[in-house]
């Protein structure tokens, strides 16, 4: 990062520009000529695993809150002013971070990145919003709690991180969502939202010193933060967590096991081996599981990587008449892929998905903007698209097979499942 003092500005071509205001919140734009639009974030490191123990789900209702008035606009106000000017303002928590950001027409740049600022820069957290977006939250969790999807994935991180914030759900509970006051949330919102916090990225037909003036004129009242200090994360060993619900026929599972973090140097050869394994319909898993037993109509695997750790894993729903059957079709796959590696189609197929993937997802403004924020927020530089494209061009087969002796020479560690079988049940399929 630049030094704060004054203003810096980059170039990293690409049409990406950055700067550090003289707050510290850094800047960084992406020009896109052809583009008519603005996607405009605002993402700070302070997600879900941050929450303080007692206070489950406070960064989850600071995103929800910062919308629902400022000093001067009361959620009405910011509403009418948002789409007088054609602009979709939404925001998201996830583990690690939260964002609050926009969509509009690149002629309304002045007026919706102002209001954006004043709202990102002093909510009001009034504790008539707060009751009702307390309501409005606990409807959200009861409906992740009628989601088995959501319900066995919120299962697999506390099967893989246990007690740690990176195995709560980022909704908190119904119960420490009450708990919350209007003070809990100006507290947490003073510590850890600052500028010196954060970072703005717009992409699309936007002028690096506009945005600059813009958003160093307004963010810059808003005191010193630090963002969380976080705990290292502690394996606990193998665990199996499951919900049983007799009312489903299907069984929902999630297996995993310890990844790579986001920096690691070969997060793009476990991006390509994840893509081979179970990422697309020409995978090992879905051409076996789906297309040749039609045992599922769902699998897949996952490779997420964190800040410091990450998760490789598979997921497949089917009846649980054929979990014993799935679970022995899995056992196979990877023992072959093991024994007989990746051919050099399937190197060449699941590198091309993926630089597919990248270049097709990269159409969209938002997405764009998304991913510089998250490189900057976790590698501490601007990633352009021709250098990820490049590195995948330069990686070998060798690299991504490497990695099977390295994160696939044992058995998954971690189970989160729900469906009409008992955890006992599940343990002794997954045993058998």
């Amino acid at each position: 990062m630049e030094g704060s003092m004054s203003l810096h500005n980059t170039g990293h071509g690409n049409g990406i520009r950055m700067t550090t205001l003289p707050s510290g919140l850094v800047l960084i734009s992406e020009r896109l000529p052809h583009i008519r639009s603005v996607a405009l974030g605002l993402s700070f490191l302070t997600g879900g695993r941050d929450d303080p123990r007692d206070q489950g789900g406070i960064a989850h209702m600071i995103e929800h809150m910062v919308f629902r008035g400022t000093r001067d606009k009361d959620v009405i106000a910011i509403n009418i002013a948002a789409e007088t000017h054609g602009a979709e303002l939404n925001a998201f928590t996830d583990k690690e971070t939260t964002c609050f950001y926009g969509r509009f027409p690149g002629d309304q740049f002045g007026p919706v990145t102002a209001l954006m600022a004043e709202t990102v820069s002093g909510p009001a957290f009034r504790a008539e919003e707060l009751t009702k977006e307390k309501q409005v939250v606990s409807e959200e969790i009861r409906t992740a709690q009628e989601d088995p999807d959501s319900i066995g994935l919120n299962l697999l991180f506390r099967a893989a991180y246990g007690d740690h914030g990176m195995g709560r759900h980022i909704l908190g509970t119904i119960d420490s969502v009450n708990g919350l006051s209007d003070a809990d949330l100006r507290g947490r919102y003073s510590d850890c939202y600052g500028p010196a916090c954060g970072v703005a990225v717009a992409v699309g037909d936007v002028e690096h010193e506009r945005l600059a003036s813009a958003l160093g004129s307004l963010l810059e009242t808003r005191p010193e933060c630090r963002s969380p200090a976080r705990s290292p994360i502690v394996r606990s060993g193998p665990s199996v967590l499951v919900e049983t619900r007799k009312e489903l026929s299907q069984i929902y599972l999630y297996l995993a096991k310890p990844g790579l973090a986001y920096a690691d140097q070969q997060r793009r050869a476990l991006t390509v081996l994840n893509m081979a394994v179970g990422g697309g319909v020409s995978s090992r898993l879905f051409q076996r599981l789906r297309e040749q037993e039609a045992l599922v109509y769902s699998v897949g695997s996952f490779a997420e990587k964190y800040s410091d750790s990450g998760l490789l894993g598979v997921y497949l729903v089917t009846d649980h008449r054929k979990l014993a059957r799935c679970l022995a079709v899995l056992r196979e796959e990877l023992a072959r892929l093991r024994r007989d590696r990746l051919t050099e189609e399937e190197f060449e197929r699941a590198r091309n998905m993926t630089k597919s993937s990248v270049l097709l997802s990269l159409e969209s403004t938002s997405t764009r903007m998304f991913r510089l924020a998250r490189t900057w927020q976790l590698l501490g530089r601007v990633v352009t698209v021709d250098e990820t494209v490049e590195a995948y061009n330069r990686l070998t087969r060798s690299e991504v097979e490497n990695l099977i002796d390295q994160l696939l020479v044992s058995d998954f560690e971690y189970c989160g499942a729900v469906g009409p079988l008992s955890e006992e049940e599940v343990r002794q399929t997954l045993e058998a």
